[in-house]
């Protein structure tokens, strides 16, 4: 059976190995000084970062690790080089060992055990565990005699600069990090938004069809009662007593599920938003797709709207609704152009979105807002492309804003769709 902490823990067995490993190697990078065995090494450089971004590993286990790893290697390349004698090889080995304990043992006290951790504390900790170890290491070597102040300034810098060389590296690729992850997490949130948004309208238009659906039960149910003579047959009788089941059945899971969407797509945890970051939000989302495709297309934008609007869904409903439109347009053409301008006109707000795509023919735009009408589908299967449509998007700015939606076209040349909103209505929170 799997154990989540055996796994765990033979992950962090892995990483001190590599942490072992690694130091022990960069530890031939090194230089001697002051006095003999004294070196200074490129593998204190590299402990710090370990310790910074192994924050869950006890410093104790991985210097442990470390002092048996480095010193014996450095022991085993001394010995076939016959650089030194086996006192000073094995005098060596103690002083490293002593080195990296000593240094763990400070980091665990000062630092690892404190509940609370921050940059500047874990630097002057590590300033000190380099400065103190160090200090151990050349008293082992000297039989703790022969101290200077040269000794002791000669220590504190090279600590202060491994110290201000390993934390500068650390934070670096920390903060670094922490970037890459918040365009992310901000990526994820604009997704989500426009997720929200199409889920928002489609909602708003189920349950706009409630009320069909009863008209279409309460029917079923009088053509039933209306059957209910001598002269109708049973089988009609329980036909029409069937759909008026079936249809309640229907709105019950209709009911259902606006209830589960609207549950998890709750505006109650999601605040109103400024129209900047509306338009930011959709055309980030849309420019991603027009990439996607490979298309040749430039959005332009123009706003001198500073809004705050708690119905933001359905504001980026429309507005995705209207670029795309546009995108579809402008498919296969060079050189695709997309305006979109956002003005206030005193008690109203002007959206204007046009492109110089394919046009819309005058028959095809006179039945662009009808119910169920689309010109998007594959004709090799016949599948209509799904959208909430322009008919939706109109009555989403009628019902919702107040307002209106028109368009023109010039076939071939360009389209213009012109919205206008009602500010209060924008500005104001709005019962959908």
């Amino acid at each position: 059976m799997f154990k989540p902490t055996r796994f765990i823990s033979r992950k962090r067995s892995q990483r001190i190995l590599l942490a072992a490993t690694c130091i022990a190697l960069a530890s031939q990078v090194n230089f001697q000084t002051y006095t003999p065995g004294f070196i200074l090494t490129l593998s204190v450089f590299l402990l710090p970062i370990f310790l910074y971004f192994n924050g869950d590993l006890n410093p104790i286990q991985l210097t442990s690790a470390i002092a048996l790893a480095s010193p014996i290697f450095r022991g085993v390349l001394l010995f076939i080089s016959h650089d030194a004698s086996w006192t000073n090889i094995a005098q060596f080995i103690v002083t490293d060992m002593a080195f990296y304990l000593c240094y763990g043992a400070l980091y665990y006290l000062l630092y690892w055990r404190r509940g609370q951790r921050n940059n500047s504390s874990f630097f002057f900790i590590i300033l000190l565990c380099d400065y103190l170890a160090n200090l151990l290491e050349v008293s082992l070597l000297t039989g703790f005699s022969h101290y200077s102040y040269q000794l002791f300034q000669l220590l504190f810098i090279t600590a202060l600069i491994r110290s201000l060389t390993s934390c500068l590296l650390a934070f670096l690729y920390h903060y670094f990090t922490l970037m890459i992850r918040a365009e992310n997490h901000e990526q994820r949130y604009y997704h989500f938004i426009w997720v929200a948004s199409s889920v928002k309208s489609d909602v708003y238009f189920m349950q706009k069809n409630i009320s069909e659906i009863e008209n279409v039960m309460k029917n079923a149910y009088q053509l039933n009662q209306s059957l209910q003579d001598a002269t109708s047959s049973p089988e009609n009788q329980a036909m029409a007593l069937s759909i008026a089941r079936d249809v309640h059945e229907i709105k019950k899971d209709y009911q259902n599920v606006m209830r589960g969407l609207g549950d998890y797509f709750d505006d109650s945890q999601n605040g109103p938003m400024q129209l900047a970051d509306i338009l930011k939000v959709t055309l980030t989302y849309i420019r991603s797709a027009i990439r996607e495709k490979h298309q040749d297309i430039i959005i332009d934008v123009h706003s001198d709207v500073d809004l705050v609007i708690p119905n933001h869904y359905y504001v980026v409903s429309i507005l995705s609704n209207l670029i795309f439109n546009s995108v579809d347009a402008l498919a296969g053409q060079p050189h695709g152009l997309i305006h979109v301008t956002v003005a206030d006109n005193d008690t109203t707000i002007l959206l204007n979105v046009s492109d110089n795509g394919s046009g819309i023919s005058p028959e095809t735009l006179a039945l662009i807002f009808h119910p169920g009408f689309t010109t998007k589908f594959n004709e090799a299967t016949g599948d209509v492309y799904r959208g909430i449509g322009l008919s939706h998007v109109q009555k989403i700015v009628q019902d919702i804003f107040n307002g209106h939606i028109q368009v023109s076209s010039v076939p071939h040349q360009e389209t213009n769709f012109q919205v206008t909103l009602n500010k209060q209505h924008l500005s104001q929170e709005v019962s959908a």
